[in-house]
């Protein structure tokens, strides 16, 4: 592969699983033959065979645990140099695989890509004509030992489809992949069940995560959808859906700011990412807005929605029991993005309105959700929920203009 298509599939590669904004072509320099790196900031660069570097900037600086997929992702890459092109074309699907199970793996990668590539193979397999979803839990803090079998043994019986299928069952793996046990998440000691928080992961997989927030532990997960999730320390790291790995800047976004010149308050940012997380694993598409301090009296009285799809007085409000976005658990969140409509908070949190169908102005372009979202930015923020499952937030920038601030999932 010459050049032009390495610099292409790292483009590919790592601005979906990095959420980067655009890509610098590629830059001559003699002091790295392979490997990748990222600034204090939000620039990253990764070296590729030929002696080249392809540069990728966005507008979120990246955290320790971004900038670490760099050097791994670049090694990976750099084994394809001397590969015939027709070996090489097939092998480059493989090169973020590689890349995220030496990451999670901190020496332990073949466990980690045969725990993928399982998860894999079992995403176009069926038991009784209905799609596998089942997870793996890597326990790194489990020496080898006391497996009874590997992966690829354990596929060849087909009543495996059937064990760790439950949203609260997983198959234990020691640090090696073997398959050591089927456990209830439920009855293992230090797992909080039943809690429900504002932690950046699935609620659905909330007790999967929970059980990765102890030791050494990661979590891969095949959903219903068929989309492979990765969890570790109780947050969703990653999410592989449509044939692309896709990263989760939830911290950073957290820290973010999301709208120029105004504040929204940490607990109700929290509440807004996990939401429209359960909303993208949901697959129903949805629309969640925050009016910042000083938007509130424009939003009210802009016409912006009706005044029947307005709080306290909308007949929801009664359904739900409270006016605080905050106060309902997840899955009543989630409920509420699922209708039809847009959602909309203000900067503490207090709903201000729900199910909204929002006015947009003449010439709008892109579908109906996008609009609406991009309209309810003017006041703040805004994020849309495909319901394929990628998020866009939009929001103001200095001269009050709505842009996309960031993509992801």
């Amino acid at each position: 592969m010459n050049g032009n298509e390495l610099a292409a599939l790292t483009k590919r590669d790592l601005e979906p699983l990095l959420a980067a904004t655009s890509t610098v072509g590629a830059q001559v320099v003699a002091r790295r033959k392979r490997g990748g790196r990222g600034a204090p900031g939000n620039q990253m660069w990764i070296s590729i065979p030929g002696g080249s570097e392809v540069r990728l900037t966005r507008s979120l600086p990246l955290d320790k645990w971004e900038a670490a997929l760099l050097e791994p992702y670049g090694n990976a890459l750099a084994d394809l140099e001397g590969v015939p092109d027709a070996v090489a074309r097939n092998a480059s699907d493989d090169v973020v695989l590689r890349a995220i199970a030496a990451q999670l793996g901190a020496g332990h990668a073949p466990a980690f890509e045969d725990a993928i590539r399982f998860l894999l193979r079992s995403a176009v397999a069926t038991y009784e004509g209905q799609p596998l979803h089942l997870n793996l839990l890597l326990d790194l803090d489990r020496a080898p030992g006391a497996s009874v079998m590997t992966l690829a043994e354990l596929r060849t019986f087909d009543w495996h489809a059937l064990l760790g299928s439950g949203l609260e069952t997983g198959i234990l793996l020691d640090q090696a992949g073997g398959v050591v046990e089927l456990v209830d998440i439920r009855v293992l000691p230090g797992i909080p069940a039943g809690v429900v928080n504002d932690a950046f992961r699935p609620d659905v997989f909330r007790l999967v995560g929970d059980w990765t927030m102890a030791g050494q532990r990661v979590a891969l997960s095949l959903s219903r959808s068929r989309e492979l999730l990765v969890h570790q320390s109780g947050a969703l790291r990653y999410v592989l859906r449509a044939g692309a790995w896709r990263g989760l800047p939830l911290d950073v976004a957290r820290r973010t700011g999301w709208s120029a010149g105004a504040s929204i308050n940490t607990a109700v940012k929290r509440a807004i990412l996990a939401s429209v997380i359960d909303s993208s694993l949901a697959h129903h598409g949805g629309s969640l807005a925050v009016v910042v301090k000083g938007q509130k009296h424009a939003f009210l009285n802009g016409n912006i929605v009706k005044a029947g799809d307005l709080w306290p007085t909308n007949v929801r409000s009664r359904l739900f029991g409270s006016c605080d976005f905050l106060s309902l658990t997840r899955r009543q969140r989630l409920e509420l993005l699922s209708m039809d409509g847009a959602t909309v908070i203000d900067h503490r949190g207090q709903i201000l309105a729900a199910g909204a169908i929002v006015a947009v102005g003449p010439g709008s372009t892109g579908g109906g959700r996008l609009a609406a979202t991009r309209s309810l930015a003017r006041f703040g923020a805004a994020f849309k929920v495909s319901q394929d499952g990628p998020i866009s937030l939009f929001g103001r920038d200095i001269a009050g203009n709505v842009e996309l601030k960031m993509g992801f999932a």
